[in-house]
């Protein structure tokens, strides 16, 4: 589970740092350069809400590995000619992580129900540690060889071939097992099917998780940008980037566990939102110690906010059916929302020049972060 989790962040907190250089080899302008950090999370959408169809003709652990299969050939792909394969590319890496992203909630009630908080932890913490050495790593593989970035974003293969080779064996002996116990789930569950469609509950979630992923996806794709238009280098920008990943890996692995032993999540909310408006709060300064600063408040926020989001998909449902539907419904509707993000500051930066409105927008996203996780965050289940 650990090394499923390591390939579903690194493919994409790579592209950053070397934007400049992908921009100048494919020649593309800042906005086409925002579109490819928006292509995953659009494939997110789509993909999401018919992973539960093909998770019961598949199980769980089946379908995370064709996902890691699919994983390999875009990161293959993405590196091997011009701007169109690399669009490829991006759309089968969107495919294959929307999978794990899906999966790895409703696998982790299943296969660990009285450690919901605890697992959801581990592997929030490892998807953030994975995806600070994408950030860190990225720029100075680039300059290693002649291949620049082709190496820098083909580095990450490693680690999917790897995953492949651990999972296997869980995929053989766990099928009978995750099948009799998804005919026992289904016989104890009563009642028709839940609609998240009419789920007030599983809209607010999905509201949530679109401001957390707008956050994130905008900060990877422009941070390192910003912070060169600051003064840095690419390779300190990239770092700092590497900085922002790492600060969330203590904030993902502690608040599921908090999170799950508490009737309701509003104080966590607060706390949440407020690290997020500081943090971003600090970027306006020219200061390095400044930006330092506010880059590590603002990853204690991203990381807090991811797990909290991850933790939801568990606990606001009763059954891992009732999970997985949710997860899916709420990554799809909060991947699509979350496209806008990158995309959005892309252009509005070649209309109206400089960064502060993409540090405005990262603290409006924040606010509308609080207004729905603060609903999200109530003790209710979707199948009630």
């Amino acid at each position: 589970m650990i090394f499923v989790a390591a390939t579903l962040r690194a493919p994409l907190t790579s592209v950053g740092p070397v934007i400049e250089l992908i921009k100048s080899d494919l020649e593309i302008s800042n906005t086409l350069a925002g579109l490819l950090t928006t292509i995953p999370l659009i494939i997110f959408g789509f993909v999401s809400p018919i992973v539960s169809k093909i998770v019961t003709k598949l199980t769980m652990s089946s379908t995370i590995l064709y996902a890691l299969l699919i994983l390999l050939v875009g990161l293959l792909l993405r590196v091997s000619g011009d701007i169109g394969l690399f669009i490829v590319g991006t759309i089968l890496l969107g495919i294959a992580i929307a999978f794990g992203n899906v999966c790895l909630p409703s696998y982790v009630k299943w296969r660990f129900p009285l450690q919901i908080g605890l697992f959801t932890g581990v592997y929030s913490a490892t998807m953030n540690f994975t995806a600070g050495l994408g950030g860190g790593l990225s720029y100075p593989l680039s300059e290693i060889t002649p291949l620049g970035f082709r190496l820098s974003l083909s580095f990450w293969v490693v680690l999917t071939i790897l995953a492949i080779v651990f999972w296997w064996p869980q995929v053989k002996s766990g099928k009978q097992e995750e099948l009799q116990a998804t005919k026992a789930m289904q016989a104890k569950v009563q009642g028709p099917k839940v609609r998240m469609v009419t789920s007030k509950l599983a809209w607010v979630v999905a509201l949530t998780m679109a401001m957390q992923s707008m956050v994130f996806y905008t900060v990877i794709a422009w941070m390192p940008t910003i912070l060169v238009d600051k003064g840095m280098s690419p390779t300190a920008a990239g770092f700092l980037l590497m900085l922002n990943q790492f600060s969330q890996v203590p904030m993902t692995f502690i608040f599921p566990i908090i999170a799950s032993k508490m009737q309701n999540q509003k104080l966590l909310v607060t706390i949440v939102s407020m690290l997020f408006v500081l943090g971003f709060s600090l970027l306006f300064s020219q200061s390095y110690i400044v930006l330092v600063i506010g880059i590590i408040i603002a990853g204690f926020g991203m990381g807090a906010g991811f797990s909290l989001c991850m933790t939801f998909f568990s606990i606001r449902a009763r059954t891992n059916a009732g999970s997985m539907s949710l997860s899916g419904f709420g990554q799809s509707i909060g991947y699509f929302i979350a496209a806008i993000g990158p995309f959005l500051i892309g252009f509005l930066h070649d209309l109206l020049g400089g960064w502060d409105v993409g540090i405005i927008s990262l603290i409006v996203i924040s606010v509308l972060f609080y207004i729905f996780a603060l609903q999200a965050a109530s003790d209710k289940y979707v199948e009630d």
